[in-house]
């Protein structure tokens, strides 16, 4: 006979279990996480099994693609820099890569290899990463004064990076294409004088026709935060990477 004394233990146990768990898993893949080296300053997370299912991928460039063809056997990836070097952090196989762990594949500068290969704990990147990576086949997480691999007029991208504390990107492979990038100021001040920097940009832009193949682009501010939503046929965002 079950006792009175027994049935109680079910709901103690389950309300011990329920205490046992942190909240909800957490949106970036913590076997890759784990590899991404503490200096990062720059992290951005591709979901290739949705990219290759969407309409952009069919339409990227061939060097684009060329690009990828090493990923063919990956499922996700993180690309984290430091600004002067590259560690790719992959989930599934990839010829050539160091593989510290089964299913799990590191591709890049050799001094992040070994940094991706060594235990540490958690590279402040990821708290800003795992606001953003949710949901988003595409995304990217910069701390201020990180610098991106641009030349030319994209290059002026680096001097808002500078002027923010954080500023988070996520990119929608659809048709129409969507680019959304929220920056985080250190003042309001601050963030007026990035808002009225990328107005001049986007002033710039619209009279040298570079805007022209845009649908939309909305620009507002809210105390420190200003936030770009920017939509374009599906052409103009594949063309960006290049022929």
């Amino acid at each position: 006979m079950v006792t009175r004394s027994r049935l109680a233990v079910a709901p103690v146990l389950a309300i011990l279990c329920a205490c046992g768990r942190v909240g909800p898993p957490p949106n970036i893949d913590s076997a890759l996480a784990s590899r991404v080296p503490p200096n990062t300053t720059a992290l951005a997370g591709v979901n290739l099994d949705q990219l290759r299912a969407s309409p952009l991928y069919a339409k990227l460039p061939p060097g684009a693609q060329s690009l990828l063809t090493p990923f063919d056997k990956a499922h996700e990836v993180l690309v984290a820099s430091t600004g002067t070097q590259l560690l790719v952090i992959a989930r599934g196989e990839v010829t050539g890569a160091t593989v510290p762990a089964p299913g799990i594949a590191l591709y890049g500068a050799p001094d992040l290899i070994a940094a991706g290969t060594t235990a540490h704990g958690p590279a402040g990147i990821l708290s800003l990463a795992e606001s953003v990576a949710a949901g988003h086949c595409v995304w990217i997480a910069l701390r201020g004064g990180a610098t991106l691999p641009l030349e030319g007029n994209a290059a002026n991208l680096n001097n808002l990076l500078r002027a923010a504390e954080s500023v988070t990107i996520t990119i929608r492979p659809d048709d129409p294409a969507g680019i959304d990038i929220t920056a985080q100021c250190p003042t309001p001040e601050s963030a007026q004088r990035w808002e009225q920097t990328v107005r001049a940009l986007s002033s710039l832009a619209a009279a040298t026709n570079s805007r022209a193949a845009l649908d939309s682009l909305a620009i507002s501010r809210t105390d420190r935060v200003v936030h770009v939503a920017v939509r374009a046929p599906l052409s103009a965002l594949a063309g960006a990477f290049g022929r």
